[in-house]
């Protein structure tokens, strides 16, 4: 019922839509056009009319089915943001879980988990996510809602995220940044490019970052957590000739982090308060990680293209932990913790090939797209464990002498072959096919069959409604050293989706608007249960399943000459069912309604305002819906000036996040039937500040 009355909406909304457009395309325009030009970085749009990823080539938003966000660096640098994961706060579809634990972001999507090497993309290559995602090599983020396993194998229901990377540009450009803030935030930034030969056939970037910053947080002995972030990267493409081009990357992140897993909340309150850190002064992540490969693309014809490409991931992480539980702390005031450190070494492989070829066929232009990608990953642990210890609020515990060791290690191949069509029989009317056969090879082979159909209409040129359906499949392999029943296999998760959409380009196609009904089934999902016979230890299972109904709007773009705007609003309707333990229940971090808007006036035309607004509604912290956190809204503000000289722009900006110091609860969440609360809760910062100062040459 649900779903066919939104449908219902939906389809009245989208007549009432074309009325409009048909009859406004007739009036004036809002704005003469030479009033819109738009220079460097003194005043942003937002829209993006097309992206790279739905259809793993260029294509217009208007001829995508599916709904798909693109985030431009022009956001990144107007926020100050130095993540992925602060990136996203402005989109509603996207919830944060614990993000500071580890030092990993996490994610979901539409209310499904975001899965590192799976759901986090870089240019199309799947990553290893387990490290906050540098902004400064991002040219846009690409976040696509759905299902998406038909041209990227192994990823969740709910969508993916593709990074895309600067590229190296024809004309020399330098850029310099400073950044200083809140926590004794420090930001240098320098990046270079341009052409290395006359015929600028040969082209080249180079970034560098150096980032350190403390947090507002505290351990029991006072001090505060430290954060130093390191980054370099070299980008090249060299025109081989009119019909080939050939791009090598590579990119080094080094990053030393102090662990805070978040608090322990009961009654909706931070035990201890909002500043204290459960785990010792000691815990700390020292995280290495190396990306290098190649892309060559040719073009042997007008109608064809050749794309193939290779990364390398070498990931290293040497971890001192405390494991924290809450278990005994109603009853005498204390907390146990097992101290000990791990290493860890991730190797990911990616390639790809892709051939896209346009023909006509019986009266109809036909996009064909047949492409294969693999993926080999390897994972080796040397775990060490000291003995279990107690402490009060306010004690400090010491590294351990002795240490008990365990060693772990996996590996896998998955390879899979896909093929997908786009038929326009006219300009109204379009059909997008497609299938894809996945094997994933460890200790068993594991395959799957991942089909996908959408119809596009477009009412105006202008504007398009798409019905689509598409499945995903995430190979699980075997459960972790949490769980009791560690060692044993998993079955894939599959997942189901239909969706209904509509799109429009209005004001002069200024403005992006989009608007979409969903309902994603998800089977075989993993459920952390108690051991009936021990409550301090759990059980993995696979039982039961996530139906997500939800409805998405989102406005992109110019409203007027002065203002340009990125708003979206989701609604969730989720729950699990088939459980015996969660029947019924709302997945954890997932909330009803959700919303974002990010602006920017032009005050003068030197001189630009921005304001935000982050809105996350009352969601459950834990899968079993022991502890809930409340709903929040945080307000950002910030202002630009530009000043020009000549060649030379310099931009010095004026940040303050969460302007009104709003108290509120973030990401994370876990609990056990022992405790009264739920812990690794993330609290949000209250009211903090950056400056910078950019020059542009």
């Amino acid at each position: 019922m649900f779903f066919k009355t939104k449908v219902s909406l939906l389809i009245s909304a989208v007549l009432a839509n074309q009325a409009f457009a048909e009859s406004h395309t007739t009036e004036e325009p809002m704005v003469p056009a030479e009033t819109m030009t738009i220079v460097g970085s003194e005043f942003a749009h937002y829209k993006n009319d097309t992206n790279n990823t739905a259809m793993r080539m260029e294509m217009t938003q208007l001829e995508t089915p599916g709904q798909i966000t693109v985030i431009d660096s022009s956001m990144f640098e107007e926020q100050g943001a130095s993540s992925l994961g602060e990136v996203l706060e402005y989109e509603s579809s996207v919830t944060t879980g614990n993000t500071k634990g580890h030092n990993i972001e996490y994610f979901t999507m539409r209310g499904f988990d975001v899965g590192s090497g799976s759901g986090i993309m870089r240019d199309g290559h799947q990553l290893w996510s387990y490290y906050p995602q540098p902004t400064e090599l991002l040219e846009r983020v690409e976040v696509l809602k759905g299902p998406s396993s038909l041209l990227y194998g192994q990823s969740e229901p709910g969508g993916l995220i593709n990074m895309v990377t600067k590229k190296p540009t024809s004309e020399t450009q330098l850029i310099l940044r400073q950044d200083i803030g809140s926590n004794d935030k420090s930001k240098t930034m320098i990046d270079l490019s341009g052409s290395l030969n006359e015929d600028q056939s040969l082209r080249a970037r180079t970034i560098l970052v150096k980032d350190s910053y403390s947090s507002w947080r505290e351990y029991a002995d006072g001090s505060n957590p430290q954060t130093e972030r390191m980054i370099g990267a070299l980008m090249v493409d060299y025109d081989i000739n009119e019909k080939a081009m050939l791009s090598l990357h590579y990119d080094y992140f080094d990053y030393d982090g102090d662990v805070d897993t978040g608090s322990y909340i009961v009654d909706g309150k931070p035990v201890a308060g909002s500043k204290y850190i459960w785990d010792a002064d000691w815990a700390n992540t020292d995280i290495k990680v190396q990306n290098y490969g190649f892309d060559l693309l040719l073009s042997p014809s007008y109608d064809t293209n050749i794309k193939t490409g290779y990364n390398a991931q070498r990931y290293e992480r040497d971890y001192r932990y405390t494991w924290t539980n809450f278990s005994n702390y109603e009853e005498n005031g204390t907390v146990t913790l097992t101290p000990g450190e791990q290493y860890d070494e991730w190797n990911h492989d990616t390639a790809y090939v892709d051939l896209t070829h346009n023909f006509d066929l019986v009266g109809t232009e036909n996009t064909l797209l047949i492409g294969a990608n693999y993926l080999r990953y390897s994972f080796d642990r040397i775990n060490h464990t000291g003995d279990v210890v107690s402490a009060s609020v306010g004690e400090s515990v010491d590294f351990p002498e002795s240490l008990n060791t365990s060693i772990r290690a996996s590996s896998y191949d998955l390879w899979g072959t896909y093929i997908q069509n786009l038929t326009k029989f006219n300009d109204q009317w379009h059909l997008l096919v497609g299938v894809r056969y996945d094997e994933k090879h460890d200790d068993i082979t594991e395959s799957q069959v991942s089909p996908k159909a959408g119809i596009i209409y477009h009412p105006s040129d202008n504007s398009s409604i798409y019905v689509q359906y598409s499945e995903s499949f995430i190979p699980q392999g075997e459960v972790g050293t949490s769980y009791i029943n560690e060692g044993e296999k998993l079955d894939a998760e599959l997942g189901k989706s239909y969706e209904v959409g509509t799109k429009w380009e209005l004001f002069d196609r200024r403005l992006f608007l989009t608007g979409a009904l969903f309902e994603t089934t998800l089977s075989n999902i993993q459920l952390s249960v108690e051991n009936p016979d021990n409550a301090d230890e759990d059980i993995l299972t696979q039982d039961g399943e996530q139906v997500h109904r939800g409805a998405e709007f989102a406005a992109q773009g110019l409203v007027s000459s002065k203002l340009s705007l990125s708003g979206s609003a989701t609604y969730l309707d989720a729950e699990i069912t088939n459980s015996a333990s969660y029947e019924g229940n709302v997945p954890a971090n997932t909330p009803e309604f959700s919303a974002s808007i990010w602006s920017n006036y032009k005050l003068r035309d030197d001189t630009n305002l921005n304001l935000g607004v982050v809105h996350v509604g009352s969601r459950y912290g834990d899968s079993g819906n022991t502890f809930k956190k409340d709903a929040y809204t945080r307000i950002d503000t910030g202002i630009s000036y530009t000043q020009k000289y000549n060649d030379l722009n310099i931009v010095a900006r004026f940040n303050i996040e969460n302007l009104f110091d709003t108290d509120y609860l973030d990401g994370g969440g876990n609990t056990r039937s022992t405790q009264l609360g739920g812990e690794d809760v993330d609290i949000g910062e209250g009211r903090n500040y950056m400056a910078s100062i950019q020059f542009e040459y």
